[in-house]
């Protein structure tokens, strides 16, 4: 979890947002990165609550994290990370926005992202770790 974490870190202090194809590049390890310390996050917890789900290693970050929502401990904390000012929504949003260029003809348009953002989503996904842990540690 922590080494993809620092891989993330260190991507994102790189990041210029000149559109250039290394720094495309960047953006879209950032987000890998972050997905697989997401991915191993969610089978961290789920071999700390013990939860019965079976083949959950099998599935993508989100679906685990989805299975993971079952859990009556987590259920708060996962609903709320989904929600526009959570980790999870602002993480998709913003990868989506990657993957679909900003259209200039239109007058209302998908915002580009900045770093300003990726590290508000950085420091989002400290925040939920740290909540996740403390909270798995108390039950």
């Amino acid at each position: 979890v922590n080494l993809y974490l620092d891989i993330s870190k260190e991507l994102c202090s790189k990041l210029l947002f000149d559109n250039s194809p290394s720094d495309l590049s960047n953006q879209f390890l950032f987000f890998l990165s972050l997905e697989k310390s997401f991915d191993y996050l969610a089978d961290d917890t789920l071999n700390q609550t013990n939860a019965d789900l079976p083949n959950l290693e099998s599935f993508n970050a989100i679906s685990k994290w989805d299975q993971l929502a079952g859990e009556p401990s987590l259920k708060n904390i996962i609903y709320k990370e989904k929600q526009p000012d959570g980790f999870i929504f602002d993480f998709y949003n913003a990868k989506d926005k990657l993957l679909i260029p900003v259209n200039d003809s239109l007058i209302t348009s998908n915002q580009s992202s900045n770093l300003k953002k990726y590290i508000l989503i950085l420091d989002s996904y400290k925040r939920f770790m740290l909540l996740l842990r403390k909270t798995l540690d108390e039950c």
